[in-house]
């Protein structure tokens, strides 16, 4: 074997058109792309670093990222893209574009969201030839590996291919025991770029402790993408981890980017425990939880998970609408939402939570109507003690996500199918605008969207009164 090994190119997409700033917010709202670590990437890059040269580029950090690219590509083995349902899509394509272009024998390679839930649509593209689903870790290395050894892809569990102009599908791969893999490389990509000023911390760093979801919300692309199978870290190796990082790159502040952190209570509390042992001073944000298990929480469970450095937990609470809620297969309670959100008032737990209007098969005005109310009430338990600081609400429009069962209920009310990768690559997955969403709902909800204080930097009374006027004109 010779001694020079291959580079394989990983590529992180924009996963917007145009960045948008405002100046008086730190969140991942809508309105503010963060800089995000690739983690995605990186849990495929440590599975292959010491039998090839990685090279990972961040479209969100990197200028000149094609360039980069197609530079790259001279000595390649191949280039992986990873791609959500946005416009990642069309980054990606444009890139892969310029390099089979230039480069037309080597191998193309998409993962992530969208290709694992549309494989045969991203396999009709001209410039891809490979798609890695669901966790690819396993898949990846393996498919790395034949590609390198001018092996055939037949077997290889997890992946779907064109062969001889046909789409080959293979069995799904196994998912797999997260502590199996190696830790996550940081050391792989510049870590100083992926640095964020977060409201909690000056150096705030992007970290996973799950793979998965056990829910199966039937507007939401994880079930699809995982199989409603979950995996999480051993607690300790979680603070090893935490402790390693916080020290190498003087990190003070996590972003943790599960999907569901809280789904085994036994491990949250051993992981609390030993943080506190710690005593690392760390703080965790946007710690992601389902409502229905936040409100179910006592009130010692949450005094530990605060002491332990749980600062933020982020819900997706969807809507006020209970109707809405049971349409989505949500599991959960309107009432769970004033339930979590005075605990964790309480608890000192800031809040970030997500709401959407306009599912299909639902009433629209009552829809917004309910959720609207559902937004307000919180806002007023913050209001009230002055704490407006300490919340921050999230308000989009439904997004037909493909492989869904909402995208199909969606298509029976008028909405127009989009048929290949370069219609999703255009696609407004913010503010999409459903046929069955009236155009004067639609501009009211941006209207309440951006007059919410932390968008527009409304004191409380002011938010009351905008409130009390959009109220009587609904």
């Amino acid at each position: 074997m010779p001694s020079h090994k291959p580079t394989i190119l990983l590529f992180n997409p924009m996963p917007v058109k145009h960045q948008v700033a405002i100046l008086n917010k730190k969140t991942t709202s809508l309105q503010v792309p963060l800089i995000n670590v690739p983690l995605s990437l990186l849990a495929l890059a440590r599975m292959v670093r010491h039998d090839f040269d990685i090279s990972i580029i961040n479209a969100v950090t990197d200028p000149d990222y094609t360039g980069q690219i197609l530079e790259a590509c001279k000595d390649a083995l191949c280039l992986a893209v990873s791609s959500m349902t946005c416009y990642q899509i069309r980054d990606g394509l444009n890139v892969c574009a310029a390099v089979r272009e230039q480069y037309p024998d080597l191998p193309i390679i998409w993962g992530g969201y969208h290709p694992s839930t549309q494989p045969d649509q991203t396999l009709q593209n001209p410039f891809i030839d490979i798609v890695v689903r669901g966790q690819g870790e396993l898949t990846f290395k393996e498919v790395v590996h034949r590609l390198h050894e001018n092996q055939p892809l037949d077997g290889v569990a997890g992946i779907s291919y064109k062969q001889d102009g046909h789409i080959i599908t293979n069995p799904d791969q196994e998912f797999t025991d997260l502590n199996l893999f190696p830790p996550i490389p940081y050391d792989m990509i510049d870590v100083e770029s992926h640095v964020k000023d977060y409201k909690f911390g000056k150096r705030c760093l992007d970290y996973y402790i799950s793979q998965g979801c056990a829910a199966g919300c039937d507007f939401c692309s994880e079930p699809i993408f995982c199989g409603r199978r979950w995996t999480g870290l051993m607690p300790k190796t979680v603070v090893s981890e935490l402790e390693h990082l916080s020290m190498t790159y003087n990190i003070d502040t996590f972003m943790i980017r599960d999907s569901d952190f809280f789904l085994n209570m036994g491990r949250v509390k051993e992981l609390c425990r030993l943080l506190i042992e710690k005593d690392l001073d760390l703080r965790l944000t946007s710690v992601n939880g389902r409502m229905e298990q936040l409100s179910g929480l006592d009130d010692e469970m949450l005094a530990l998970a605060r002491k332990a450095g749980v600062c933020e937990v982020f819900i997706g609470t969807e809507s006020g609408s209970q109707e809405a809620l049971d349409a989505m297969n949500k599991g959960a309670k309107v009432e769970h939402i004033d339930i979590c959100t005075r605990k964790c008032i309480r608890h000192d737990i800031d809040v970030r939570s997500s709401f959407m209007v306009g599912i299909p098969g639902i009433d629209t005005r009552d829809e917004i109507k309910r959720t609207m109310e559902a937004i307000h009430r919180m806002i007023c338990v913050y209001g009230e003690q002055d704490r407006l600081e300490h919340m921050d609400i999230l308000l989009s429009f439904f997004v037909p996500y493909p492989g869904t069962r909402l995208y199909e209920v969606g298509l029976k009310h008028g909405m127009q199918p989009l048929t290949t990768l370069e219609d999703w690559g255009d696609f407004d997955q913010f503010d999409f605008k459903a046929p069955w969403m009236p155009q004067e709902y639609y501009d009211l909800v941006l209207e309440f969207r951006g007059a919410m204080p932390w968008n527009s930097g409304c004191d409380f009374d002011e938010w009351c009164e905008f409130y009390e006027e959009v109220k009587e004109r609904l």
